[in-house]
């Protein structure tokens, strides 16, 4: 039998997706590629790593529907081996120099009289976000903290995007999920500002080690982290009435665009995503929310919120931190400078 996936089926025009995708054609082309079913390997090959997405493979099987199977497979095959990682843990705190962070707040604050709603996505929950539209901030955000994220991760990258000011409401959550592959692989939050009222809100994201952290950021940090890579999100409700950041993603400088990443990830998932396998399980029930993920009978519709690794900022001038608190020598230039 051929099957067609349609992007409207398999929920893909939010990753590019263009035309149709004939089910036989693609088989054959994961089978060029040697791929097997269950995964071999995992990239990294840790074994907290291994059994957090073994584990989420197993939630995906059980999923009811076809086109959420699918989506939820394309997604974490990614994750799990096509991603390369480029860190040993996956993301880091550091800190934004002060005369940026300041600008950025009084661009908030001016601009805070004339918000607009932003378009509504899948990945976020609750009151559509406002924007505060200063390409001028954003940009100078993009260029200046460029070489805090080649230090970061060693090595030349070109910017792709600085996205904001975006500003979640209250009662706003965020689905946990991974960013573009094409695009989004070098990436950083540096949080601003946020009102009076604002609670700390959390972002949770997972290691190369299968542990998932808990990160408060405070104004002025950067976490930087390899967005395509690591699931993250901010399951937790947020309380207050505004909470700011913007959102900056780089990709590797030499050879990344000759892979049509998109594409790649689509040939990686396995072809018995057309099947119903749903078994009896001691692990959380998974939902697909467009291509983000709840497990909707848990705490803040995550599980794992339950035992996560707690730190926060403020971040250190001149270091940055990784997740096991060691701190590093931070000394922000151009990689291509030494070179």
């Amino acid at each position: 039998m051929r099957f067609l996936l349609l992007c409207s089926l398999i929920a893909s025009i939010l990753t590019g997706c263009v035309g149709q995708l004939v089910e036989e054609e693609r088989v054959l082309e994961y089978h060029k590629r040697n791929y097997t079913w269950p995964l071999q390997k995992y990239v990294p090959d840790t074994p907290g790593w291994r059994q957090l997405m073994e584990e989420r493979f197993e939630q995906i099987a059980r999923l009811k529907t076809s086109g959420a199977r699918y989506e939820a497979y394309y997604q974490t095959v990614r994750s799990s081996l096509l991603a390369p990682n480029f860190t040993e843990h996956g993301f880091g705190l550091a800190r934004c120099p002060e005369g940026l962070l300041q600008a950025l707040r009084q661009g908030i604050y001016d601009g805070l009289p004339n918000v607009r709603l932003e378009e509504k996505q899948d990945v976020i929950t609750g009151p559509v976000p406002w924007m505060i539209d200063r390409p001028d901030l954003t940009a100078r955000v993009l260029r200046e903290l460029h070489p805090y994220a080649e230090e970061w991760v060693g090595m030349e990258l070109t910017a792709h995007q600085a996205y904001g000011f975006r500003l979640y409401r209250n009662e706003s959550n965020l689905y946990m999920h991974v960013d573009r592959m094409q695009t989004h692989i070098v990436s950083f939050i540096l949080h601003i500002a946020s009102s009076d009222d604002a609670e700390p809100w959390p972002i949770f994201i997972e290691d190369f080690n299968g542990r998932t952290h808990e990160v408060i950021l405070t104004p002025g940090d950067i976490l930087f982290y390899e967005s395509s890579k690591c699931f993250h999100g901010r399951p937790r409700k947020f309380h207050g009435t505004w909470y700011t950041s913007v959102f900056v993603h780089y990709y590797p400088k030499h050879g990344w665009t000759e892979i049509d990443h998109r594409m790649e990830g689509h040939y990686a998932v396995p072809p018995i995503w057309t099947q119903d396998n749903y078994t009896p399980s001691d692990l959380p029930v998974l939902e697909m929310m467009g291509t983000s993920m709840r497990e909707p009978y848990c705490p803040d519709e995550w599980c794992r919120v339950k035992d996560t690794v707690k730190w926060s900022g403020p971040g250190v001038d001149g270091y940055w931190i990784d997740p096991t608190q060691k701190m590093h020598v931070f000394n922000p230039r151009r990689v291509s400078d030494e070179l």
